[in-house]
């Protein structure tokens, strides 16, 4: 999982835990970095956790811990392969995809962005092969690490004409993280400014070094658009997977991951579910985390009917009394009475465990309180969004919460819970890429209650972060001009004055003055008049000597400092850009 993640699981800040592996490891960390089952008990044990890992789970009743090691005596068979596309936005993943399974998905892709994960069984030279598509942009982090962590091979996108970027580095990391091997496919070779050698130095200085390079990572140069050297990358693929010896169980119960969940007007609830083993069949009871669920139908990439899914087979699945977590592990069991049995008592051990939105700290005059009912098109896109406002949460000035996270439109409903919410602080109804019924824009906008909506997930942040600044007020930023020290004090007619010699800087009229005594400020006001001698001046330069009394305070002492500041008025910026 990423430290991000780790630190939410224990509820524990993120710069604690990156504070502990700088101060204490010597590594330097941030909140995207994926980390190892070894880094995961560090900190564990650092903050005297109890803790198990899925893989160590002991068998219960009504609970079997699929992901345990293989049983003696199951029967493994080979399966498909799993890859993993992933790179950079804009750098062709969709249009690669299109062209293997002849489905085009780009016309919906809002931005440029690949609004969720999806997966996709295609059969390919007769090989069968499960290709699941992970968003491009910098706030799907979450989900590309998810996406590696069910796959047996990954594909690296990386346009020839535009090189390594961010998301390439962050594909490599979850791509190495999930020990996985790595095919790099060049794309966009036929455009003008295409270098694909330059390209190869840039991901060679990543460690990514390529066979014809004396390297171990297959690089192919392809155009998906002009479906160039595409066969060359698939007989890559079918030989990385022959090597691999891919198998797993096919008789059985079925069991697997979550890719992704989504709310269908028509539908009802929809999930994308890989299975790993068994098979999976119309009218098995499944429980994933918490939500239960009987198989109704089950529908391919294509929208037509499996009757069964076997390992390393992507379908999208109704029946979830609710939408399961994008991300979870499912299995199946015999009987209805025995899944409820285990979503229950998962739902009653997670109802005591995370803590409650407690607030935050700060010492700004100026804490906007900020509640958010998000609504969005698939589950996966929640942490996505949730995500992208972490900077948000963290900064000074908002006390941000967040009411309600779901799938499905935005309905009369999510107005009332906005209703409800406590005077005082600012709430706001976010959509993406969904829906808003009439009634609800119609009561929304008789209450007075804000409903956005977006298509594209990065103008969401940018138009909510706006709105939050334009409310906030202007703030003072002091600027250090000159430090003083207070060689005596005289009466004059309009109160005591300080007799002071500059020491550094300027001292200037007008100006703001901290006086210092014995390390703290005991008090401040403005300069009123300032003279050298017995002349009125603007300003003194350092090393002349000077008189000037304060608006506010005149409780000098011969010894305390003077310090001179300007002072600016500046707006306050939610997050550093």
């Amino acid at each position: 999982m990423t430290l991000g993640e780790l630190a939410s699981l224990i509820r524990t800040p993120v710069a604690q835990i990156i504070t502990y592996f700088f101060a204490e490891k010597g590594k330097p960390m941030t909140i995207n970095d994926v980390l190892e089952k070894e880094l995961i008990e560090e900190v564990c044990n650092h903050y005297e956790l109890e803790y198990i890992f899925d893989d160590e789970k002991t068998t219960t009743a009504g609970d079997r811990g699929f992901l345990a090691e293989q049983q003696e005596g199951d029967h493994l068979e080979p399966r498909p392969p799993v890859v993993t596309v992933m790179g950079h936005v804009d750098h062709g993943k969709t249009t690669l995809l299109d062209t293997l399974r002849q489905r085009s998905v780009a016309a919906t892709e809002a931005g440029g962005i690949t609004q969720r994960i999806g997966a996709y069984t295609v059969e390919l030279d007769g090989q069968q092969i499960t290709f699941i598509d992970t968003p491009g942009h910098e706030a799907f982090t979450a989900m590309r690490a998810r996406g590696a962590q069910v796959t047996d091979i990954a594909v690296l996108v990386v346009a020839a004409d535009d090189g390594v970027m961010p998301q390439t580095r962050e594909a490599i990391a979850h791509a190495r993280a999930a020990e996985v091997p790595i095919i790099v496919a060049i794309n966009k070779i036929d455009k003008d400014g295409a270098d694909a050698q330059m390209t190869r130095q840039k991901l060679s200085e990543e460690g990514l070094i390529a066979e014809d390079w004396g390297g171990d990572v297959p690089m192919v140069e392809v155009s998906a658009k002009k479906n160039i050297n595409l066969d060359e990358l698939l007989e890559i693929l079918n030989l990385t997977a022959e090597i691999s010896e891919l198998k797993a169980i096919h008789k059985g119960p079925a069991a697997g991951v979550v890719l992704e969940s989504t709310f269908d007007a028509s539908k009802g609830n929809l999930a994308t579910l890989l299975v790993q083993r068994g098979t999976l069949k119309r009218g098995d009871y499944t429980v994933s985390g918490t939500k239960f669920g009987r198989v109704r139908a089950m529908e391919n990439e294509a929208g037509a009917d499996v009757p069964v899914a076997g390992p390393s087979t992507a379908v999208q699945v109704t029946g979830f009394q609710e939408s399961p977590q994008a991300g979870d592990q499912f299995e199946v069991f015999e009987t209805a009475q025995e899944a409820r049995a285990v979503a229950e008592r998962r739902a009653k051990e997670t109802s005591r465990g995370p803590l409650g939105f407690a607030g935050l700290s700060n010492d700004s005059d100026q804490t906007m309180r900020l509640a958010l009912i998000l609504k969005t098109d698939a589950q996966g896109s929640i942490a996505a969004v949730k995500h992208m406002f972490s900077d948000v949460k963290d900064s000074k000035y908002v006390n941000l919460r967040w009411v309600l996270t779901a799938p499905g439109p935005i309905t009369d409903s999510d107005v009332e819970l906005a209703s409800t919410c406590p005077e005082g602080q600012r709430v706001m109804i976010l959509g993406f890429n969904t829906q808003v019924s009439p009634s609800a824009e119609r009561t929304a906008k008789e209450r007075g209650i804000e409903i956005q909506n977006f298509k594209v997930i990065y103008e969401l942040k940018d138009t909510v972060v706006a709105a939050l600044e334009g409310d906030l007020n202007q703030e003072e930023e002091l600027i250090e001009k000159g430090i003083a020290e207070i060689k005596a004090v005289f009466n004059g007619r309009d109160g005591k004055v300080a007799g002071a010699e500059v020491l550094e800087g300027q001292f200037t009229k007008g100006q703001r003055v901290h006086v210092i005594r014995k390390g703290k400020k005991v008090g401040e006001g403005k300069i009123r008049t300032l003279r050298r001698f017995k002349e009125e001046v603007t300003d003194v330069d350092e090393g002349n000597e000077c008189g000037f009394n304060l608006d506010g305070f005149e409780d000098f002492n011969a010894g305390d400092e003077a310090r001179c500041f300007e002072v600016r008025l500046v707006s306050p910026e939610l997050v550093k850009r």
